[in-house]
Protein backbone atom coordinates (compact mmCIF):
# COMPACT_ATOMS: atom_id res chain seq x y z
CA UNK A 1 0.00 0.00 0.00
CA UNK A 2 1.00 3.66 -0.45
CA UNK A 3 2.30 3.98 2.87
CA UNK A 4 5.37 5.97 4.32
CA UNK A 5 7.16 2.30 4.49
CA UNK A 6 6.65 1.84 0.88
CA UNK A 7 8.36 5.00 0.49
CA UNK A 8 11.12 3.36 2.58
CA UNK A 9 11.07 0.27 0.27
CA UNK A 10 11.41 1.71 -2.83
CA UNK A 11 13.91 4.02 -1.54
CA UNK A 12 16.24 0.78 0.12
CA UNK A 13 15.57 -1.10 -3.97
CA UNK A 14 16.75 2.30 -5.35
CA UNK A 15 19.62 2.04 -3.35
CA UNK A 16 20.48 -1.53 -3.26
CA UNK A 17 20.30 -1.19 -7.37
CA UNK A 18 21.85 1.84 -7.89
CA UNK A 19 24.96 -0.60 -5.36
CA UNK A 20 24.66 -3.04 -7.63
CA UNK A 21 25.03 -1.10 -11.30
CA UNK A 22 28.13 1.04 -9.71
CA UNK A 23 29.49 -2.32 -8.95
CA UNK A 24 29.23 -3.22 -12.72
CA UNK A 25 30.65 0.03 -14.15
CA UNK A 26 33.67 0.03 -11.72
CA UNK A 27 33.75 -4.34 -13.15
CA UNK A 28 33.89 -2.66 -16.79
CA UNK A 29 36.45 0.43 -15.83
CA UNK A 30 38.74 -2.46 -13.74
CA UNK A 31 39.30 -4.39 -16.93
CA UNK A 32 39.22 -1.63 -19.39
CA UNK A 33 42.35 -3.07 -20.65
CA UNK A 34 41.84 -7.01 -20.17
CA UNK A 35 42.08 -8.48 -23.57
CA UNK A 36 39.12 -10.21 -24.87
CA UNK A 37 37.15 -8.21 -21.80
CA UNK A 38 33.39 -7.67 -23.06
CA UNK A 39 31.75 -4.59 -21.58
CA UNK A 40 28.81 -5.78 -18.99
CA UNK A 41 25.58 -3.57 -18.06
CA UNK A 42 23.15 -3.96 -15.52
CA UNK A 43 19.70 -4.43 -16.93
CA UNK A 44 17.25 -2.41 -14.49
CA UNK A 45 13.68 -3.00 -14.51
CA UNK A 46 10.67 -1.85 -12.21
CA UNK A 47 9.24 -4.14 -9.93
CA UNK A 48 5.68 -5.28 -9.57
CA UNK A 49 2.91 -2.44 -8.83
CA UNK A 50 0.40 -3.17 -5.96
CA UNK A 51 -2.95 -2.07 -5.95
CA UNK A 52 -4.53 0.27 -3.27
CA UNK A 53 -7.39 2.16 -3.58
CA UNK A 54 -8.21 1.36 -6.85
CA UNK A 55 -4.71 2.47 -7.51
CA UNK A 56 -1.47 0.76 -8.85
CA UNK A 57 1.47 2.11 -6.94
CA UNK A 58 5.11 1.19 -8.01
CA UNK A 59 7.12 -0.50 -5.32
CA UNK A 60 10.88 0.34 -6.79
CA UNK A 61 13.78 -0.85 -8.79
CA UNK A 62 15.58 -3.87 -9.23
CA UNK A 63 18.43 -5.52 -11.66
CA UNK A 64 16.71 -7.96 -14.07
CA UNK A 65 20.09 -9.32 -15.61
CA UNK A 66 23.88 -8.54 -15.76
CA UNK A 67 24.27 -8.55 -19.78
CA UNK A 68 27.23 -8.84 -22.02
CA UNK A 69 27.32 -6.00 -24.65
CA UNK A 70 27.78 -8.99 -27.06
CA UNK A 71 27.26 -9.53 -30.92
CA UNK A 72 27.63 -13.44 -31.53
CA UNK A 73 27.91 -12.55 -35.35
CA UNK A 74 30.91 -10.43 -35.20
CA UNK A 75 32.43 -13.12 -33.01
CA UNK A 76 32.13 -15.46 -35.62
CA UNK A 77 33.65 -12.98 -37.98
CA UNK A 78 36.76 -13.11 -36.13
CA UNK A 79 37.15 -16.24 -35.76
CA UNK A 80 37.25 -16.91 -39.40
CA UNK A 81 39.63 -13.97 -39.65
CA UNK A 82 41.79 -15.32 -36.96
CA UNK A 83 42.31 -18.53 -39.35
CA UNK A 84 42.83 -17.31 -42.50
CA UNK A 85 45.20 -14.77 -41.28
CA UNK A 86 47.32 -17.38 -38.79
CA UNK A 87 47.13 -19.08 -42.32
CA UNK A 88 48.54 -16.72 -44.28
CA UNK A 89 50.90 -15.52 -42.02
CA UNK A 90 52.55 -18.90 -41.68
CA UNK A 91 52.69 -19.25 -44.96
CA UNK A 92 54.44 -16.19 -45.84
CA UNK A 93 56.97 -17.01 -43.07
CA UNK A 94 58.19 -20.60 -44.64
CA UNK A 95 57.40 -19.46 -48.33
CA UNK A 96 60.27 -16.68 -47.72
CA UNK A 97 62.56 -19.22 -46.10
CA UNK A 98 62.63 -21.57 -49.15
CA UNK A 99 63.00 -18.38 -51.37
CA UNK A 100 66.31 -17.35 -49.14
CA UNK A 101 67.35 -21.19 -49.26
CA UNK A 102 67.10 -20.74 -53.51
CA UNK A 103 68.60 -17.49 -52.76
CA UNK A 104 68.68 -16.95 -56.64
CA UNK A 105 67.85 -12.78 -56.64
CA UNK A 106 71.01 -12.72 -54.52
CA UNK A 107 73.00 -14.43 -57.60
CA UNK A 108 73.78 -17.21 -55.28
CA UNK A 109 71.25 -19.84 -56.84
CA UNK A 110 71.51 -22.82 -58.74
CA UNK A 111 71.25 -20.62 -62.10
CA UNK A 112 74.75 -19.18 -60.86
CA UNK A 113 76.42 -22.57 -60.41
CA UNK A 114 74.64 -23.96 -63.59
CA UNK A 115 75.94 -21.43 -65.74
CA UNK A 116 79.51 -21.88 -64.15
CA UNK A 117 78.82 -25.65 -65.08
CA UNK A 118 78.30 -25.20 -68.80
CA UNK A 119 80.84 -22.51 -68.75
CA UNK A 120 83.68 -24.55 -68.07
CA UNK A 121 82.35 -27.10 -71.18
CA UNK A 122 83.31 -23.89 -73.01
CA UNK A 123 86.78 -23.12 -71.23
CA UNK A 124 87.41 -27.05 -71.94
CA UNK A 125 86.80 -26.87 -75.65
CA UNK A 126 89.04 -23.75 -75.95
CA UNK A 127 91.56 -25.60 -74.55
CA UNK A 128 90.83 -29.30 -74.78
CA UNK A 129 94.30 -30.85 -73.40
CA UNK A 130 94.46 -28.33 -70.72
CA UNK A 131 94.53 -29.90 -67.35
CA UNK A 132 93.44 -26.95 -65.15
CA UNK A 133 90.52 -26.06 -67.59
CA UNK A 134 89.53 -29.98 -66.69
CA UNK A 135 89.91 -29.86 -63.37
CA UNK A 136 87.77 -26.36 -63.15
CA UNK A 137 85.45 -28.07 -64.96
CA UNK A 138 84.83 -30.81 -62.73
CA UNK A 139 85.57 -28.66 -59.30
CA UNK A 140 82.44 -26.64 -61.09
CA UNK A 141 80.64 -29.50 -61.25
CA UNK A 142 81.04 -30.71 -57.95
CA UNK A 143 80.19 -27.34 -56.34
CA UNK A 144 76.53 -27.77 -58.65
CA UNK A 145 75.92 -31.54 -56.80
CA UNK A 146 76.53 -29.60 -53.90
CA UNK A 147 74.00 -26.54 -54.16
CA UNK A 148 71.60 -29.74 -55.13
CA UNK A 149 72.27 -31.79 -51.94
CA UNK A 150 72.15 -28.27 -49.85
CA UNK A 151 68.66 -27.54 -51.28
CA UNK A 152 67.23 -30.61 -50.97
CA UNK A 153 68.69 -31.06 -47.50
CA UNK A 154 66.91 -27.57 -46.29
CA UNK A 155 63.95 -28.66 -47.60
CA UNK A 156 64.15 -31.86 -45.93
CA UNK A 157 64.82 -30.02 -42.82
CA UNK A 158 61.70 -27.72 -43.26
CA UNK A 159 59.49 -30.50 -43.76
CA UNK A 160 60.89 -32.51 -40.65
CA UNK A 161 60.03 -28.94 -38.80
CA UNK A 162 57.14 -29.31 -40.18
CA UNK A 163 56.03 -32.02 -38.63
CA UNK A 164 57.03 -31.20 -34.98
CA UNK A 165 55.20 -27.59 -35.81
CA UNK A 166 52.18 -30.06 -36.28
CA UNK A 167 52.65 -31.72 -33.21
CA UNK A 168 53.05 -28.77 -31.11
CA UNK A 169 50.05 -27.26 -32.48
CA UNK A 170 47.86 -30.33 -31.69
CA UNK A 171 49.06 -30.65 -28.53
CA UNK A 172 48.21 -27.50 -28.35
CA UNK A 173 44.60 -28.10 -29.70
CA UNK A 174 43.67 -30.67 -26.93
CA UNK A 175 45.23 -28.58 -24.59
CA UNK A 176 42.32 -26.12 -25.57
CA UNK A 177 39.48 -28.85 -25.71
CA UNK A 178 40.06 -29.88 -22.31
CA UNK A 179 39.75 -26.11 -21.18
CA UNK A 180 36.93 -25.35 -23.28
CA UNK A 181 34.72 -28.42 -21.74
CA UNK A 182 35.82 -27.78 -18.23
CA UNK A 183 34.49 -23.59 -18.46
CA UNK A 184 31.43 -25.50 -20.42
CA UNK A 185 30.95 -27.65 -17.53
CA UNK A 186 31.59 -24.05 -15.16
CA UNK A 187 29.02 -22.03 -17.26
CA UNK A 188 26.35 -24.87 -17.63
CA UNK A 189 26.45 -24.83 -13.62
CA UNK A 190 26.52 -21.46 -13.28
CA UNK A 191 23.57 -20.53 -15.57
CA UNK A 192 21.58 -23.16 -14.18
CA UNK A 193 19.14 -20.73 -12.50
CA UNK A 194 19.02 -18.23 -15.43
CA UNK A 195 22.30 -16.33 -14.71
CA UNK A 196 24.67 -15.08 -16.64
CA UNK A 197 28.23 -16.10 -16.42
CA UNK A 198 30.02 -13.20 -17.83
CA UNK A 199 33.50 -13.68 -17.24
CA UNK A 200 33.51 -17.41 -17.99
CA UNK A 201 32.22 -16.90 -21.54
CA UNK A 202 34.78 -14.34 -22.25
CA UNK A 203 37.29 -16.59 -21.08
CA UNK A 204 35.92 -18.94 -23.42
CA UNK A 205 35.56 -16.80 -26.61
CA UNK A 206 39.39 -16.40 -25.87
CA UNK A 207 39.92 -19.84 -25.63
CA UNK A 208 37.55 -20.11 -29.11
CA UNK A 209 39.78 -17.68 -30.69
CA UNK A 210 43.23 -19.05 -29.48
CA UNK A 211 41.90 -22.41 -31.18
CA UNK A 212 40.78 -20.34 -34.71
CA UNK A 213 44.51 -19.38 -34.84
CA UNK A 214 45.52 -23.52 -34.92
CA UNK A 215 42.74 -24.69 -36.97
CA UNK A 216 39.17 -23.66 -38.71
CA UNK A 217 36.40 -23.40 -35.90
CA UNK A 218 32.45 -23.60 -35.98
CA UNK A 219 30.73 -23.43 -32.93
CA UNK A 220 27.13 -24.25 -31.78
CA UNK A 221 25.82 -22.58 -28.29
CA UNK A 222 23.48 -25.74 -26.90
CA UNK A 223 20.53 -24.98 -24.39
CA UNK A 224 22.66 -25.28 -21.25
CA UNK A 225 25.07 -22.12 -22.35
CA UNK A 226 27.66 -24.66 -23.34
CA UNK A 227 28.96 -24.53 -26.88
CA UNK A 228 29.64 -27.68 -29.24
CA UNK A 229 32.64 -27.27 -30.99
CA UNK A 230 33.57 -28.78 -34.19
CA UNK A 231 36.88 -28.51 -36.39
CA UNK A 232 38.51 -29.49 -39.92
CA UNK A 233 34.59 -29.13 -41.62
CA UNK A 234 32.73 -30.35 -39.07
CA UNK A 235 34.56 -33.39 -36.89
CA UNK A 236 33.40 -32.76 -32.99
CA UNK A 237 36.30 -31.62 -30.82
CA UNK A 238 33.85 -30.62 -27.78
CA UNK A 239 30.65 -31.21 -26.81
CA UNK A 240 29.94 -29.94 -23.42
CA UNK A 241 31.98 -31.51 -21.12
CA UNK A 242 33.53 -34.36 -23.39
CA UNK A 243 36.34 -33.88 -25.85
CA UNK A 244 37.44 -35.76 -28.75
CA UNK A 245 41.31 -35.61 -29.02
CA UNK A 246 42.93 -34.85 -32.11
CA UNK A 247 45.46 -37.41 -33.27
CA UNK A 248 48.68 -37.89 -35.09
CA UNK A 249 49.18 -40.67 -37.62
CA UNK A 250 52.65 -41.04 -39.67
CA UNK A 251 51.62 -41.71 -42.93
CA UNK A 252 54.42 -44.41 -44.14
CA UNK A 253 54.01 -43.23 -47.75
CA UNK A 254 55.60 -39.95 -47.33
CA UNK A 255 56.64 -39.26 -43.62
CA UNK A 256 54.49 -36.54 -43.40
CA UNK A 257 51.63 -36.71 -40.49
CA UNK A 258 47.95 -37.18 -41.19
CA UNK A 259 46.01 -35.32 -38.60
CA UNK A 260 43.25 -37.33 -37.40
CA UNK A 261 39.84 -36.68 -35.56
CA UNK A 262 37.55 -39.27 -34.47
CA UNK A 263 38.72 -41.75 -37.04
CA UNK A 264 38.51 -39.32 -40.05
CA UNK A 265 42.14 -38.21 -41.82
CA UNK A 266 41.45 -34.00 -41.61
CA UNK A 267 44.72 -32.76 -43.74
CA UNK A 268 42.34 -32.13 -47.00
CA UNK A 269 39.33 -30.90 -44.96
CA UNK A 270 41.49 -28.17 -43.00
CA UNK A 271 40.79 -24.72 -44.41
CA UNK A 272 42.62 -22.59 -41.45
CA UNK A 273 45.10 -21.40 -39.21
CA UNK A 274 48.64 -22.37 -38.45
CA UNK A 275 47.86 -26.19 -39.24
CA UNK A 276 46.28 -25.36 -42.81
CA UNK A 277 49.35 -22.51 -43.41
CA UNK A 278 51.70 -25.44 -42.52
CA UNK A 279 49.81 -28.78 -44.88
CA UNK A 280 49.49 -25.31 -47.74
CA UNK A 281 53.40 -24.66 -47.29
CA UNK A 282 54.39 -28.69 -47.09
CA UNK A 283 53.04 -29.07 -50.72
CA UNK A 284 55.11 -26.05 -52.35
CA UNK A 285 58.03 -27.54 -50.21
CA UNK A 286 57.42 -31.11 -51.58
CA UNK A 287 56.47 -29.64 -55.16
CA UNK A 288 59.60 -27.65 -55.48
CA UNK A 289 61.89 -30.42 -54.12
CA UNK A 290 59.91 -32.58 -56.66
CA UNK A 291 60.75 -30.75 -59.92
CA UNK A 292 64.58 -30.31 -58.18
CA UNK A 293 64.70 -34.11 -58.57
CA UNK A 294 63.25 -33.67 -62.29
CA UNK A 295 66.03 -31.19 -62.92
CA UNK A 296 68.75 -33.43 -61.55
CA UNK A 297 67.98 -36.70 -63.51
CA UNK A 298 67.84 -34.07 -66.47
CA UNK A 299 70.97 -33.10 -66.23
CA UNK A 300 72.57 -36.47 -65.30
CA UNK A 301 70.40 -38.15 -68.63
CA UNK A 302 71.76 -35.30 -70.84
CA UNK A 303 75.41 -34.66 -69.65
CA UNK A 304 75.95 -38.48 -69.25
CA UNK A 305 74.42 -39.61 -72.74
CA UNK A 306 77.08 -36.90 -74.42
CA UNK A 307 79.63 -38.03 -72.58
CA UNK A 308 80.11 -41.35 -73.36
CA UNK A 309 79.71 -40.75 -76.29
CA UNK A 310 83.18 -38.92 -76.30
CA UNK A 311 86.90 -39.71 -75.45
CA UNK A 312 89.09 -38.83 -72.69
CA UNK A 313 92.87 -37.83 -73.14
CA UNK A 314 93.60 -41.45 -71.32
CA UNK A 315 91.45 -43.32 -74.46
CA UNK A 316 88.60 -43.85 -71.81
CA UNK A 317 85.08 -43.98 -72.99
CA UNK A 318 81.67 -44.95 -72.38
CA UNK A 319 82.01 -43.38 -68.87
CA UNK A 320 79.49 -41.00 -66.71
CA UNK A 321 79.96 -37.68 -66.09
CA UNK A 322 77.26 -37.66 -62.79
CA UNK A 323 76.33 -40.44 -60.52
CA UNK A 324 73.64 -42.18 -62.20
CA UNK A 325 69.91 -41.03 -60.23
CA UNK A 326 68.92 -44.01 -57.30
CA UNK A 327 65.61 -45.80 -58.54
CA UNK A 328 63.25 -45.12 -55.62
CA UNK A 329 61.08 -47.87 -54.92
CA UNK A 330 58.32 -48.78 -52.68
CA UNK A 331 55.55 -50.53 -51.44
CA UNK A 332 51.94 -48.99 -50.52
CA UNK A 333 51.43 -49.09 -46.29
CA UNK A 334 47.85 -50.29 -47.76
CA UNK A 335 48.76 -53.25 -49.31
CA UNK A 336 47.30 -56.20 -47.82
CA UNK A 337 49.26 -59.19 -49.75
CA UNK A 338 53.34 -59.96 -48.37
CA UNK A 339 55.26 -59.12 -51.82
CA UNK A 340 58.53 -56.85 -51.22
CA UNK A 341 59.73 -54.44 -54.15
CA UNK A 342 63.65 -54.05 -54.21
CA UNK A 343 66.66 -54.02 -56.82
CA UNK A 344 65.40 -50.82 -58.68
CA UNK A 345 68.58 -49.49 -61.12
CA UNK A 346 68.88 -47.48 -63.97
CA UNK A 347 69.08 -50.28 -67.01
CA UNK A 348 68.99 -48.29 -70.62
CA UNK A 349 69.96 -44.15 -69.51
CA UNK A 350 68.45 -43.74 -73.30
CA UNK A 351 64.82 -44.75 -72.04
CA UNK A 352 65.17 -43.20 -68.75
CA UNK A 353 61.91 -40.49 -67.89
CA UNK A 354 61.43 -38.24 -65.33
CA UNK A 355 57.99 -39.92 -64.94
CA UNK A 356 56.86 -41.77 -62.08
CA UNK A 357 55.27 -45.07 -61.92
CA UNK A 358 52.97 -47.57 -59.98
CA UNK A 359 53.07 -51.46 -60.55
CA UNK A 360 49.14 -52.62 -59.90
CA UNK A 361 48.30 -56.20 -59.04
CA UNK A 362 44.45 -56.70 -60.43
CA UNK A 363 45.71 -60.03 -59.20
CA UNK A 364 48.54 -62.21 -57.27
CA UNK A 365 49.77 -63.65 -60.82
CA UNK A 366 49.51 -60.29 -62.97
CA UNK A 367 49.69 -56.60 -62.62
CA UNK A 368 49.76 -53.45 -64.71
CA UNK A 369 52.45 -50.63 -64.97
CA UNK A 370 51.21 -47.33 -64.90
CA UNK A 371 52.84 -43.81 -65.96
CA UNK A 372 51.27 -41.90 -62.76
CA UNK A 373 52.50 -38.45 -64.57
CA UNK A 374 50.54 -39.11 -67.56
CA UNK A 375 48.15 -41.20 -66.05
CA UNK A 376 49.14 -44.04 -69.18
CA UNK A 377 49.31 -47.66 -69.18
CA UNK A 378 52.53 -48.42 -70.18
CA UNK A 379 52.69 -52.71 -70.10
CA UNK A 380 51.05 -55.44 -68.39
CA UNK A 381 52.96 -58.62 -67.25
CA UNK A 382 52.42 -62.16 -66.06
CA UNK A 383 53.90 -62.06 -62.10
CA UNK A 384 56.97 -64.16 -61.36
CA UNK A 385 58.68 -63.93 -58.18
CA UNK A 386 62.24 -62.65 -58.87
CA UNK A 387 61.99 -61.76 -62.01
CA UNK A 388 62.88 -58.80 -63.16
CA UNK A 389 60.48 -56.09 -64.53
CA UNK A 390 61.79 -53.25 -67.03
CA UNK A 391 60.04 -50.33 -68.08
CA UNK A 392 61.29 -47.06 -69.66
CA UNK A 393 65.18 -47.85 -68.93
CA UNK A 394 63.59 -48.94 -65.31
CA UNK A 395 64.67 -52.42 -63.85
CA UNK A 396 62.90 -53.23 -60.54
CA UNK A 397 62.62 -57.06 -58.75
CA UNK A 398 59.14 -57.67 -56.75
CA UNK A 399 59.44 -60.93 -54.68
CA UNK A 400 57.01 -62.84 -52.55
CA UNK A 401 58.29 -61.63 -49.38
CA UNK A 402 55.83 -62.55 -46.13
CA UNK A 403 53.33 -64.01 -49.06
CA UNK A 404 52.34 -63.29 -52.25
CA UNK A 405 50.41 -60.13 -53.94
CA UNK A 406 46.67 -59.70 -53.31
CA UNK A 407 44.87 -57.96 -55.92
CA UNK A 408 45.18 -54.18 -55.15
CA UNK A 409 48.29 -53.98 -54.05
CA UNK A 410 50.48 -51.21 -55.53
CA UNK A 411 54.53 -50.59 -55.73
CA UNK A 412 55.72 -47.05 -56.68
CA UNK A 413 59.12 -46.93 -58.64
CA UNK A 414 60.08 -43.36 -58.96
CA UNK A 415 63.57 -42.42 -60.85
CA UNK A 416 63.24 -38.93 -59.67
CA UNK A 417 62.62 -39.17 -55.90
CA UNK A 418 65.76 -38.68 -53.36
CA UNK A 419 67.89 -37.46 -57.57
CA UNK A 420 68.98 -33.94 -56.00
CA UNK A 421 70.19 -35.53 -52.21
CA UNK A 422 71.68 -38.06 -54.52
CA UNK A 423 73.27 -35.94 -56.99
CA UNK A 424 76.57 -36.32 -57.57
CA UNK A 425 80.04 -36.49 -59.77
CA UNK A 426 81.05 -39.64 -61.10
CA UNK A 427 84.47 -38.60 -62.99
CA UNK A 428 87.66 -38.12 -60.72
CA UNK A 429 90.07 -38.23 -62.99
CA UNK A 430 90.16 -34.70 -65.02
CA UNK A 431 91.89 -37.04 -67.97
CA UNK A 432 89.21 -39.00 -68.10
CA UNK A 433 86.79 -35.86 -69.01
CA UNK A 434 85.32 -36.90 -73.11
CA UNK A 435 86.38 -33.77 -74.91
CA UNK A 436 86.46 -35.63 -77.93
CA UNK A 437 84.53 -37.06 -80.44
CA UNK A 438 86.79 -39.59 -81.69
CA UNK A 439 90.07 -41.60 -80.05
CA UNK A 440 92.19 -40.64 -82.41
CA UNK A 441 91.16 -36.74 -82.22
CA UNK A 442 91.95 -36.75 -78.64
CA UNK A 443 94.13 -34.51 -77.27
CA UNK A 444 93.50 -31.53 -80.15
CA UNK A 445 89.52 -32.25 -80.77
CA UNK A 446 86.87 -30.51 -78.67
CA UNK A 447 83.45 -31.19 -80.74
CA UNK A 448 82.01 -33.74 -78.06
CA UNK A 449 82.83 -30.16 -75.24
CA UNK A 450 81.19 -28.21 -77.42
CA UNK A 451 78.19 -30.43 -77.84
CA UNK A 452 78.18 -31.11 -74.06
CA UNK A 453 78.25 -26.85 -73.87
CA UNK A 454 74.92 -26.93 -76.10
CA UNK A 455 72.89 -28.73 -73.95
CA UNK A 456 72.78 -25.28 -72.04
CA UNK A 457 70.27 -23.68 -74.46
CA UNK A 458 68.79 -26.84 -75.82
CA UNK A 459 65.09 -27.47 -74.71
CA UNK A 460 65.16 -30.83 -72.60
CA UNK A 461 62.31 -30.70 -70.15
CA UNK A 462 58.92 -30.00 -70.87
CA UNK A 463 60.13 -27.84 -74.01
CA UNK A 464 62.62 -25.76 -71.51
CA UNK A 465 65.80 -25.30 -71.14
CA UNK A 466 67.96 -26.06 -67.48
CA UNK A 467 68.02 -22.85 -66.72
CA UNK A 468 64.67 -21.81 -67.58
CA UNK A 469 62.97 -24.60 -66.02
CA UNK A 470 64.60 -24.03 -62.42
CA UNK A 471 63.53 -20.29 -63.46
CA UNK A 472 59.78 -21.65 -63.50
CA UNK A 473 60.51 -23.51 -60.17
CA UNK A 474 61.29 -20.18 -59.13
CA UNK A 475 59.30 -18.28 -60.26
CA UNK A 476 56.07 -20.57 -58.93
CA UNK A 477 57.89 -20.25 -55.54
CA UNK A 478 57.81 -16.40 -55.69
CA UNK A 479 54.42 -16.20 -57.06
CA UNK A 480 53.26 -18.16 -53.85
CA UNK A 481 55.31 -16.48 -51.38
CA UNK A 482 53.87 -13.35 -52.68
CA UNK A 483 50.37 -14.60 -53.14
CA UNK A 484 50.62 -15.42 -49.23
CA UNK A 485 52.26 -11.90 -48.33
CA UNK A 486 49.43 -10.22 -50.26
CA UNK A 487 46.74 -12.42 -48.38
CA UNK A 488 48.19 -11.61 -45.52
CA UNK A 489 48.05 -7.74 -45.47
CA UNK A 490 44.23 -8.01 -46.65
CA UNK A 491 43.69 -10.13 -44.09
CA UNK A 492 45.47 -7.86 -41.91
CA UNK A 493 43.31 -4.97 -42.17
CA UNK A 494 40.49 -6.79 -42.21
CA UNK A 495 41.29 -8.37 -38.97
CA UNK A 496 42.07 -4.79 -37.40
CA UNK A 497 38.60 -3.52 -39.29
CA UNK A 498 36.65 -6.37 -37.53
CA UNK A 499 38.48 -5.86 -33.77
CA UNK A 500 38.23 -2.16 -34.31
CA UNK A 501 34.34 -3.08 -34.47
CA UNK A 502 34.07 -5.06 -31.74
CA UNK A 503 36.02 -2.85 -29.56
CA UNK A 504 33.40 0.08 -30.59
CA UNK A 505 30.03 -2.60 -29.56
CA UNK A 506 31.65 -4.41 -26.73
CA UNK A 507 34.81 -2.50 -25.53
CA UNK A 508 35.06 -0.40 -22.50
CA UNK A 509 35.41 3.14 -22.97
CA UNK A 510 36.45 4.71 -19.81
CA UNK A 511 34.99 8.25 -20.59
CA UNK A 512 31.64 6.71 -20.86
CA UNK A 513 32.30 4.46 -17.75
CA UNK A 514 32.78 7.62 -15.50
CA UNK A 515 30.28 9.29 -16.82
CA UNK A 516 27.77 6.07 -16.25
CA UNK A 517 29.38 6.39 -12.79
CA UNK A 518 28.33 10.24 -12.08
CA UNK A 519 24.74 9.25 -12.95
CA UNK A 520 24.35 6.33 -10.91
CA UNK A 521 26.22 8.20 -7.75
CA UNK A 522 23.63 11.25 -8.56
CA UNK A 523 20.95 7.97 -8.58
CA UNK A 524 22.03 6.88 -5.18
CA UNK A 525 22.38 10.00 -3.68
CA UNK A 526 18.53 10.85 -4.90
CA UNK A 527 17.46 7.84 -2.88
CA UNK A 528 19.64 7.95 0.26
CA UNK A 529 17.78 11.95 0.18
CA UNK A 530 14.31 9.80 -0.60
CA UNK A 531 15.29 7.77 2.60
CA UNK A 532 15.86 10.52 4.89
CA UNK A 533 12.35 12.68 3.34
CA UNK A 534 10.31 9.67 4.39
CA UNK A 535 12.56 9.35 8.09
CA UNK A 536 11.74 12.85 8.66
CA UNK A 537 8.12 12.30 7.59
CA UNK A 538 7.63 9.31 10.26
CA UNK A 539 9.28 11.66 12.85
CA UNK A 540 6.88 14.26 12.23
CA UNK A 541 3.62 11.61 12.74
CA UNK A 542 5.39 9.94 15.79
CA UNK A 543 5.66 13.54 17.59
CA UNK A 544 2.27 14.17 16.65
CA UNK A 545 1.27 11.36 18.76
Amino acid sequence: MATINSVFDIAKTALLTSQKAINVTSHNISNAGTPGYTRQVAVLEPMNAVNYGGLYYGTGVTVQKIERVYDSFQAVQIRNANSSFKKYETMSSHLTSLENALNDLSGAGLNSYMDSFFNSFQDVANSPSSYAERSTLLSNATLLTERFNSIDATINQGLSDFNKEIESQVNQINSLASQLAEINQQISTSEVGGSSANDLRDKRDSLLNSLSEIIDVSVMETDTGSVDVFIGGGSYLVTGAATSPVELRLNPDSSAYDIMSNGVTLNSRITGGCLKGILDSSAVYEDSRMKLDTLAVSLTKEINLQHRAGYGLDGSTGLDFFTLPPVYTNASSNNTGGAAVAGGFVSDLNLLTTHNYEVRFSNPSSYTVVDTTSNSVISTGAYTSGSPVTVDGLTFTITDNNGTPRAGDTFMISPTKGASANFGVELTDPNSFAASSTAAGAPGDNSNALSMASLKDTPTINGATFSEYYGTIVTDLGISSSEASSNLESQRIFLNELQTARESVSGVSVEEESINLIKLQRAYEAAAKVMQTANTMLDALLNIA
